[in-house]
């Protein structure tokens, strides 16, 4: 059975789909094989992994649409060897906005259509749009482990905090098998003091924060103007080892093991 894990915040801007595609970058890179479900509207972990230009030709709003299946909707080829993707395009807003509207929305209409993928693949990982509203909350409720990139060393990065763990409260009463992963410190630089400020609320807020972080360098966003992740850019930046200590740390959470090995996933709340 395949671990699926969200990453999901409800601010923009931190770093949720540069984790995303760069986490399933190094975990194809240690042997398993990796699925991407791009559940937001705005696209860009499709244009990073598979095209800037165009969209996918079953993307994931005409499987919610029940206009294709979910095996018809998955992209083999895409720019990350060992890394698969169901794409999302534009119109996933306008097909939102009628389930959102339908007589009987459901939470739970992703977790039922991607079951039959659940043998396919050793982790799905689940990128989300910045809202706490009806993407995300099927997003958590198909997932095992939700995580929560957050951008250190800004003050306004820990306004609405409650409000994100309380959506992710209200996602373990829809999935009880649902656990908080824990937050992921992005544009985080240990020797200024606001990042240690803000590192030390997030800890008290969220009660769990890796110890990996994602540093603050340009090298990310050079990476993905050119279409490819940090560790084909450069395996060797500092950055690439930060991305790959962070998916080591996230294989042990979630307990992620290639299938001919057994583990046990680290306890967390």
């Amino acid at each position: 059975m395949a671990k699926v894990i969200s990453v999901a915040n409800h601010k923009g801007g931190v770093a949720k789909t540069t984790i995303t595609v760069s986490l399933a970058d190094a975990l194809a890179r240690d042997g398993f094989d990796v699925l991407i479900i791009d559940m937001d509207p705005q696209a860009n972990a499709t244009s990073l992994v598979y095209s800037f230009d165009e969209p996918p030709a079953v993307p994931i709003e005409m499987v919610l649409e029940n206009k294709a299946s979910i095996a018809q909707a998955v992209i083999q080829s895409t720019r990350i060897p060992g890394v698969h993707l169901i794409g999302a395009s534009l119109l996933l807003g306008r097909v939102v906005r009628m389930m959102q509207f339908s007589s009987f929305p459901t939470t739970s209409a992703l977790a039922e259509k991607i079951q039959p993928l659940h043998d396919a693949y050793d982790v799905i990982i689940i990128d989300t749009p910045p809202s706490i509203e009806f993407l995300p909350a099927n997003a958590l409720a198909a997932s095992d482990y939700v995580f929560v990139p957050v951008q250190s060393g800004s003050k306004l990065s820990l306004i609405g905090t409650d409000d994100m763990l309380q959506f992710i409260e209200q996602g373990k009463k829809t999935n009880p098998k649902l656990h908080f992963g824990g937050a992921i410190l992005t544009r985080h630089d240990a020797r200024k003091r606001m990042c240690a400020v803000t590192a030390s609320a997030f800890k008290d807020f969220y009660g769990k924060c890796l110890e990996s972080t994602i540093p603050p360098t340009t090298e990310f966003e050079k990476a993905e103007a050119l279409g490819i992740t940090i560790l084909q850019h450069n395996p060797d930046l500092s950055a690439s080892d930060q991305v790959r200590k962070l998916a080591k740390e996230i294989t042990g959470i979630i307990g992620l093991v290639k299938r001919d090995e057994e583990a046990e996933p680290v306890e967390v709340q």
